[in-house]
């Protein structure tokens, strides 16, 4: 094996999901603009009475102003920020943590989006079809004879069974780094669809990745990807850099448009795409966006797809990739998509997107 050292900052919220939702006054409160998340059984065990009647009251109520000073036990850990509406139940979307409630990156959330952006710098390579076939019609699995084209038939041939990524960690107190933020869905009419979560703002996180050198020399003639060794030893990072050349570019356009239309704070992530895309990284370094929120084009070929129009409207339509309001007229062919984007709002104005960060390998 050859072991590289990975070091991820974040630059703009990072949010990994966990499929859950957090629930107000059950599952956290709010108390002086923050977000103190519970830790019920505690409060349950001080506070609840099994001989009292009735229904068992719900953990946030049964707190007092003083425990917030004097009852640290009864709370997991406090997030900066405060979800926008803070009612009963109001739900919260929680993100991934530890056991201890440390925030940290999945290796396989990496290995995704390193995935896809090989993938995207290697179609052109093998001069592939763009084929309604290779597509498929089962939206779960899209694509996946194309991909099986790209990295091998199987898990077996799989290029990428030589790049092993570990799971990355970085602050060690619960819930250090995470804020609690209000995203929304930004068209170039304006904000809708508030989405409240929990993010990773401004952390550093450590860990491996390996890459098979058996595989890559020894053997890599019989599983059929010698051809590829390169993808993943000399020629990794600058595949890793194009893609995300490509997609600030295609971004910094797309809130362009969204500035011109008058939308808030769209000039604002123009001007951080334009940052991002004339500064010079060192050679070790990547700019690369994970996590929730890249949006349809962050988790697919992307640019190639539009290449074949008639395709790419067949595929929206048949796989009902555009959504539209009750009333609203049909999709004209031709018209930008995806045509909504989720970012972070303050003040109902446009303050970060989601999911970047620079990626280093030592």
């Amino acid at each position: 094996m050859t072991t590289f050292r990975v070091e991820i900052r974040t630059l703009t919220p990072l949010h990994i999901g966990t499929g859950a939702e957090l629930r107000y006054d059950f599952d956290y409160v709010v108390h002086q603009g923050r977000t103190w998340r519970l830790h019920v059984d505690r409060i349950l065990e001080a506070r609840y009475d099994a001989r009292a009647q009735g229904a068992i009251p719900l953990p946030g109520r049964m707190l007092t102003a003083n425990d917030f000073q004097q009852r640290p036990e009864f709370f997991r850990y406090v997030a900066t920020g405060v979800p926008r509406r803070a009612k009963t139940y109001a739900a919260l979307r929680e993100c991934i943590k530890d056991p201890w409630d440390r925030p940290y990156i999945p290796g396989s959330s990496l290995k995704g989006a390193l995935r896809t952006a090989l993938a995207w710098a290697g179609w052109s390579e093998l001069h592939l079809p763009l084929k309604r076939n290779l597509i498929g019609h089962r939206a779960k699995f899209a694509a996946q004879p194309l991909e099986r084209r790209i990295f091998g038939p199987n898990p077996n041939r799989d290029l990428l069974r030589a790049l092993q990524v570990s799971d990355l960690f970085g602050p060690q107190k619960p819930g250090q780094g995470v804020g609690v933020l209000d995203v929304q869905v930004v068209t170039r009419q304006g904000f809708k669809a508030p989405i409240p979560i929990e993010a990773v703002v401004q952390q550093t996180f450590t860990g491996t990745l390996k890459v098979d050198d058996y595989l890559l020399s020894a053997v890599a003639q019989q599983l059929g990807f010698a051809d590829r060794r390169h993808w993943l030893t000399n020629d990794f990072l600058p595949r890793l850099r194009r893609y995300a050349r490509q997609r600030l570019e295609a971004l910094s356009a797309h809130f362009a448009a969204f500035a011109r239309s008058g939308v808030p704070g769209a000039d604002d992530l123009v001007r951080f795409y334009q940052k991002l895309l004339n500064t010079t990284l060192p050679a070790n370094m990547t700019f690369l966006q994970l996590g929730w929120g890249t949006g349809w084009d962050g988790k697919t070929l992307w640019t190639h797809l539009q290449q074949n129009p008639q395709l790419f409207e067949a595929l929206i339509r048949d796989f009902r990739l555009q959504r539209r309001p009750k009333g609203a007229p049909p999709r004209r062919p031709g018209a930008p998509f995806p045509s909504s984007r989720r970012v972070v709002v303050r003040r109902q104005r446009i303050a970060a997107p989601l999911g970047w960060v620079v990626l280093a390998l030592e």
